[in-house]
């Protein structure tokens, strides 16, 4: 065994070993506090953003209502378009009606009351878009016609 520059004998050996796991043992303790400290704040922030979600869902669903019709055409059966307010645009979307549903609300953000030319697209990574005219309309004065022989 080759010879050290020192010598040490086996009790300050085993001091020094145990100090270095009494050393290692503090430190893990430290490290796991902090992990525990920030899978707190972690879970916190997660709360916070569920509950603006679904305070962000209780407003489309608000919002959406104030839509009374939509068309996938220029034009919609028993209403006068009054006027163009803006295209609109949504992107991102779990589900088609959810993405009618928040082009809906920013039709009505706009103060339209309807949606013409709505089209909805399956994007490349599953999630929906829609577009479509938001516009103010309001009911023709004889009404939706019904069909002859009716």
């Amino acid at each position: 065994m080759p010879q050290l520059p020192f010598q040490i004998d086996v009790q300050t050996g085993l001091w020094a070993v145990g100090g270095l796991v009494v050393l290692l043992l503090i430190l893990r303790a430290v490290a796991r506090r902090r992990e525990d400290a920030a899978y707190r704040r972690r879970r916190a922030e997660l709360s916070r953003t569920y509950d603006n979600v679904q305070m962000s869902r209780e407003q489309i669903a608000r919002l959406s209502a104030r839509v009374i019709a939509t068309s996938s055409t220029g034009e919609i059966v028993g209403f006068e378009v009054l006027r163009q307010i803006e295209t609109v645009f949504t992107d991102g979307h779990p589900a088609p009606a959810r993405a009618a549903e928040a082009l809906k609300a920013q039709a009505a953000e706009r103060g339209a009351n309807a949606i013409i030319n709505l089209a909805g697209v399956r994007q490349p990574n599953g999630r929906y878009a829609a577009s479509g005219d938001a516009v103010i309309v309001r009911l023709t004065a004889s009404g939706p016609e019904k069909p002859a022989g009716a």
